[in-house]
C-alpha cells in the first residue's frame, strides 16, 4: 500500500462527499452576493480569531462571543449567506472528524 495512493483516494472521496458539493455549491451562489460575501468574510475572521485564542488557552472575550452570535444571526435572515455557513459548518465538522482519525492514528506513534 502506497500511503500517497491513499491520500489522493481520500482527496478524491473528500471531493466526491455531499459536504464538498454542497459547499462549493453554496461558493458560487456567494460570489453573485457581494454583501453576503463580505459578512460571512467578516463572521469566519472572527471566528478564526476566537478560535486561535481558545487554541492558545485564553478565555474568549465575552463582548467577542456576543458579537459574533449577533453575526450569526444576521447572517441567517440572507438566504444566500445562511446556506453558506451552514455548508461551510457541516463540511468543517467532517474535516474535523478526518482529522481527529488521523491525529488519534499518529498518537499511537507519536506519544
Amino acid at each position: 500500500m502506497n500511503v500517497y495512493d491513499e491520500m489522493n483516494n481520500l482527496c478524491k472521496a473528500i471531493k466526491e462527499s455531499h459536504e464538498y458539493k454542497v459547499l462549493v455549491e453554496a461558493k458560487g451562489k456567494l460570489a453573485t452576493d457581494s454583501s453576503a460575501e463580505s459578512m460571512v468574510k467578516d463572521f469566519l475572521k472572527q471566528k478564526q480569531e476566537l478560535e486561535i485564542a481558545q487554541y492558545q488557552g485564553q478565555k474568549p472575550d465575552d463582548a467577542k462571543v456576543k458579537k459574533m452570535q449577533d453575526l450569526y444571526n444576521v447572517l441567517q435572515l440572507n438566504p444566500v449567506a445562511g446556506e453558506y455557513i451552514q455548508a461551510y459548518i457541516r463540511f468543517q465538522m467532517m474535516f474535523g472528524d478526518l482529522s481527529k482519525t488521523l491525529s488519534d492514528t499518529l498518537k499511537e506513534v507519536m506519544d
